[in-house]
């Protein structure tokens, strides 16, 4: 579904890529002489502003892509027609503060150099115009080893290693190789003759699974530059041992998908996993997004928003007014927001989101959520309305809800991607939240502590928010709602509210801040086994009131007593994984309402 999709939405884009050429990650611009001599090595990257994580702004390069001849996906020793790789254009590696004519192991990058100088002179060699001209005899005098003082290419340091150069005319950099009238005469002609002399296999043609059409099927397909991982390749289709081979195909002819869709499916892939305004990153988890339609970014700006993006983005469309959509999601889109989305996407566009991961060298789909686009905003508002919980304004991204779910003390610890899905997927659809969501958090808030100058880690709106959502979702209603509910008698609920209660007595009976409160000693027993702890703090809670003023102390009683009388008196013994949420959101509403009273006196109420 994901690779037809991409090729349909490549239809969309109406970008049309010859036969044979390819887009290419390039940085630098080398500029030769008619003589071939490197006369300077341009930056060509544009300079982009970024906010970083501690919200100051730096500049970012961009890299160019240039269409070039096809590249091959080859690990052996081979040369592309017009090479971009550092590695065969120079003969070179800057390693250590210097450049190397061999790599760490001692072995020289003559094969290298060699292969490419045979390639390229071989395919130019009848071509006499000025930049190919300079090309071969860059080609010709080039010799590596004399280059190892090269104060050019020391410039560059480790992007000789990484990054991707082409070839232009010194003091023109408009007359660049790749562009060059002969040279694409030339090519366009090698491609065509490649095709009609290539030995035709009629085991190699089936009807492609994608387009409908008998075409030659892909035998492997492109590599994806996947922005998570650690390998240096990826795949979304591959087939690397006998153990994957059947009906006797080999290879990706397993796939039945054509070199045209393949084409066209890896090419979109990449762009889309290249623009952080079609994608973002959750741990593990990769979100690619897009609708069916040539400009797809009023949408596509809008759901990365809604979702969580970087505060780069954020700040150019807080300026435009929609990130007031996100603001007002909880009461309702109005006024000039409302209108701002409405004229800017189109609601009934049909809207695709794909989760990716890394496993090994191949892409995993984790899973592909397709809808109108207005159903999906809608899902994401009611999301967040149900995220929503007492006096918390703030949207509630998924890398917030990722953070909550993941111990405060882990360095590199990532939420499992299978729980992330699931999230995701809840929230696109608006159906129930996984089971694991609600069991974390609740583990989470048992275990955590609070810290010194950090309050919050314990409880915050976000955890108390999603336990809220999870149990109201879960039940079909509002069980619990935004604000405290003195009507809300759920045992559990009010054994919440009936600790919060204790808790306060105690801070207000000590002159000074607690070095331990009942929470910090009780809170998980309290959660698990309310009629083992909760009489005993009732009873120690006595002696807390002793110290209030009578005023203070009657406003106390009436509260705890209402909420002893709605139990009935009686405490439950246990309470399972939903009466545990009920018990934690309880506690956290009745504490917030203690901030949010004041008396005439200013003190809590």
């Amino acid at each position: 579904m994901l690779i037809k999709a991409l090729c349909e939405y490549a239809d969309f884009l109406e970008e049309t890529i010859p036969e044979g050429w390819g887009y290419q990650d390039v940085s630098y611009m080398i500029m030769l002489s008619l003589e071939g001599d490197v006369t300077n090595i341009i930056d060509i990257r544009e300079d982009k502003e970024e906010i970083g994580k501690n919200g100051k702004v730096k500049l970012i390069k961009i890299k160019k892509k240039i269409l070039l001849p096809f590249r091959h996906n080859k690990s052996a020793i081979y040369s592309e027609i017009i090479e971009h790789r550092g590695k065969y254009i120079f003969g070179l590696q800057y390693d250590n503060k210097k450049l190397n004519s061999c790599d760490k192991k001692g072995k020289p990058y003559k094969d290298y150099i060699e292969a490419f100088k045979k390639k390229n002179m071989d395919f130019f060699e009848d071509i006499s115009s000025e930049i190919v001209t300079a090309y071969k005899n860059y080609i010709k005098k080039w010799n590596n080893e004399q280059e190892l003082n090269n104060e050019l290419l020391l410039g560059l340091k480790n992007s000789l290693n990484s990054d991707g150069f082409c070839f232009a005319l010194s003091g023109h950099p408009e007359i660049q190789l790749e562009k060059d009238e002969e040279f694409i005469k030339k090519y366009s002609q090698y491609i065509k003759a490649e095709f009609d002399n290539a030995s035709v296999d009629e085991n190699d043609y089936e009807f492609c699974g994608i387009t409908g059409i008998k075409s030659k099927i892909s035998e492997t397909h492109d590599i994806i530059k996947f922005p998570v991982g650690n390998a240096p390749t990826y795949r979304m289709v591959s087939m690397k041992t006998d153990a994957f081979h059947s009906y006797g195909k080999k290879s990706s002819f397993n796939s039945g998908i054509s070199e045209t869709a393949m084409k066209k499916y890896t090419s979109t892939l990449n762009k889309l996993l290249s623009d952080k305004n079609h994608r973002i990153i959750l741990g593990d988890l990769v979100l690619v997004f897009f609708a069916m339609k040539s400009d797809d970014s009023a949408e596509c700006d809008l759901f990365s928003m809604m979702l969580g993006e970087t505060r780069e983005q954020q700040a150019a469309k807080t300026e435009s007014g929609i990130h007031d959509v996100m603001k007002n999601a909880f009461g309702g889109v109005s006024g000039d927001a409302e209108a701002v989305m409405q004229k800017a996407c189109d609601n009934d566009v049909t809207f695709y989101v794909a989760g990716l991961t890394a496993n090994s060298s191949r892409i995993c789909q984790k899973f592909i959520f397709r809808d109108k686009f207005g159903a999906v905003v809608g899902n994401l508002k009611k999301h967040q309305k149900d995220m929503h919980i007492c006096n918390n304004s703030r949207p509630v991204y998924f890398s917030g809800i990722e953070k909550q779910l993941i111990s405060p003390k882990a360095t590199d610890q990532v939420l499992p991607p299978p729980l992330m899905t699931s999230i995701i997927m809840a929230a696109l659809g608006g159906g129930k939240y996984p089971f694991g969501l609600l069991e974390t958090v609740v583990r989470r808030v048992k275990t955590d502590s609070d810290e010194e100058g950090k309050n919050y880690i314990k409880l915050n709106d976000t955890r108390a928010g999603i336990i809220k959502a999870c149990l109201n979702r879960k039940y079909g209603k509002e069980e619990i709602t935004v604000a405290l509910n003195e009507q809300n008698h759920d045992p559990a609920y009010l054994c919440g509210r009936l600790f919060a209660v204790l808790e306060k007595i105690q801070q207000e009976s000590v002159d000074g801040t607690l070095n331990r409160t009942i929470t910090d000693a009780y809170f998980s027993s309290a959660a698990a086994r309310p009629s083992v702890i909760l009489p005993k703090l009732i009873q120690l809670s006595k002696n807390h009131l002793r110290k209030l003023s009578e005023g203070r102390t009657v406003q106390f009683e009436k509260i705890t007593g209402d909420i002893i009388n709605a139990l009935a008196g009686e405490f439950p013994r246990t309470l399972d994984l939903d009466g545990q949420g009920r018990f934690i959101v309880g506690f956290y509403q009745q504490k917030q309402a203690f901030f949010q009273k004041k008396t005439d006196d200013g003190k809590d109420g």
